[in-house]
C-alpha cells in the first residue's frame, strides 16, 4: 500500500462517519495483538541519519514506516479477530 492509497482508504473511513475515532495497529492475526499509533517515519537524510547505515533495507529510500506505540491503555492489548477479515 502506499501513502496515497492509504490516504484514500482513510478518507473513505472519514466520509462513512468515523474520522473522529482512533487509529490502532492491529497485527498477528493468530495471536491478534493491538498498539496504539506511535508515529510515521519517512526516509529523509535528517530521520535516516539516526540509524546505523548497515541496518538499512534495500528499499529503505521508498518506504515510509508507520511506527508502533503502547498497548491502549484503558482496553485488553488483544486484536479483534474480525479487524483482519474486515481489512480494506
Amino acid at each position: 500500500m502506499t501513502v496515497n492509497e492509504m490516504i484514500e482508504r482513510l478518507q473513505e473511513v472519514a466520509e462513512d462517519g468515523f474520522g473522529e475515532c482512533e487509529l490502532r495497529l492491529a497485527f498477528q492475526p493468530k495471536w491478534a495483538l493491538q498498539f496504539t499509533i506511535g508515529g510515521i517515519a519517512t526516509p529523509d537524510d535528517d530521520s535516516r541519519g539516526m540509524g546505523e547505515p548497515d541496518e538499512e533495507p534495500d528499499d529503505a529510500d521508498s518506504v515510509v514506516y508507520i511506527v508502533e506505540g503502547d498497548h491502549p491503555r484503558d482496553d485488553s492489548p488483544y486484536a479483534p479477530g474480525w479487524a483482519f477479515a474486515a481489512a480494506r
